[in-house]
């Protein structure tokens, strides 16, 4: 139905968001968990239940994946830091989908960026053994501010451009709260690990059917 795909376009747009901000590790090898949890108390049950509980991270040199769970399917994301291009597999009601986008793809998607304000507070605390540093940040137009916990031992690949409303912060965000289009999650690292990752986790797995982001949306809007 069409108020499907357009409530799934909302998450995507929200994801796209949270990858920008996440995506950019260039730790050697690795990979974190994110526990998600709603901010929302009148979220609508459709989005709700497509949203994921938890995501990982996973990185190697300019290479890295984001893979989520959620009601309907699979959404992951591969990110290039060298070529920045975002690269997402959507395996959803039996269609399996690949979209290369660049960043001016992800900006149209995720909106314009609003000016932040960032405040480094005294405060500490020791996430999954690493000690974050508080930051308190003010978004143009917003009333409530956001708090983020971030580590400078895990090193980004540039913390100056991150998005998502987490410009400004110098270290990897370990919690903090994303809001897009109305919808909050909140994000908390439940691990991190420094194993080994897998070279053909950031390859197209075969059976995706590759398409542009224009035609994605296209199909989407056109669905019945």
């Amino acid at each position: 139905m069409k108020s499907m795909a357009k409530k799934l376009m909302v998450v995507m747009a929200l994801f796209m968001a949270m990858t920008s901000a996440m995506a950019q590790t260039k730790l050697t090898e690795g990979t974190v968990v994110y526990a998600i949890s709603m901010t929302n108390d009148d979220l609508d049950p459709q989005v709700a239940a497509m949203m994921p509980k938890e995501m990982s991270l996973s990185f190697k040199g300019d290479l890295s994946k984001t893979d989520m769970k959620m009601g309907m399917g699979t959404m992951d994301y591969i990110f290039n830091a060298k070529t920045k291009i975002t690269t997402m597999l959507m395996d959803m009601m039996g269609n399996k989908t690949a979209v290369k986008m660049t960043e001016s793809d992800l900006e149209k998607q995720s909106g314009k960026e609003k000016k932040t304000t960032v405040k480094t507070l005294p405060d500490t605390k020791v996430i999954c053994g690493y000690t974050c540093n508080k930051a308190e940040i003010t978004v143009e137009g917003e009333k409530d501010k956001q708090i983020v916990f971030y580590t400078k031992d895990i090193v980004t690949k540039n913390a100056s451009a991150m998005k998502a409303g987490l410009k400004g912060i110098d270290g990897f965000p370990m919690e903090y709260v994303i809001s897009q289009n109305g919808i909050g999650m909140k994000m908390s690292v439940k691990s991190v690990s420094k194993d080994k990752v897998d070279d053909n986790i950031f390859k197209i797995p075969a059976g995706y059917k590759e398409m542009t982001l224009d035609e994605m949306v296209k199909q989407m809007g056109g669905a019945h």
